[in-house]
């Protein structure tokens, strides 16, 4: 059974994380233009998907997850790829061709997020052995 506010979290995070992406890019070849958009943009994305991940936890906990696989391992990947992107093209084009550090913020929660959310799996699963 998949509840509606699972479906709107996961639907948000994953549109976010497009729009996100396709700014950033468009911002590091835009040379900045758009830096004053960064930090906002930023916090809505976590905040987004900590709100998605967070639920997602909370119902593990409380038998009340329902199964259904959304791999953070994706996240991650789309992330490490878009960040080696941006490191390559940086120190192919030159200085001015910056990453803002809000990105490196953002790519450093994402892979806690997930390092944390696998902790948590294997926590519950080795409280579900006990049982």
């Amino acid at each position: 059974m998949v509840r509606s506010g699972d479906w709107v979290l996961r639907t948000l995070a994953n549109a976010w994380t497009i729009l996100f992406f396709g700014f950033l890019v468009w911002n590091f070849f835009s040379l900045n233009s758009y830096d004053y958009l960064v930090a906002p943009f930023s916090a809505i994305y976590t905040a987004v998907l900590g709100m998605y991940v967070g639920t997602k936890e909370f119902e593990r906990w409380h038998a009340m997850y329902d199964g259904k696989r959304h791999p953070g391992e994706l996240f991650v990947f789309f992330w490490t790829v878009l960040m080696i992107f941006f490191v390559s093209a940086s120190f192919k084009l030159g200085a001015e061709y910056a990453i803002p550090s809000e990105i490196v913020a953002v790519y450093i929660m994402v892979l806690s997020v997930f390092m944390l959310t696998e902790r948590s799996k294997k926590l519950y699963a080795n409280k579900k052995k006990r049982k």
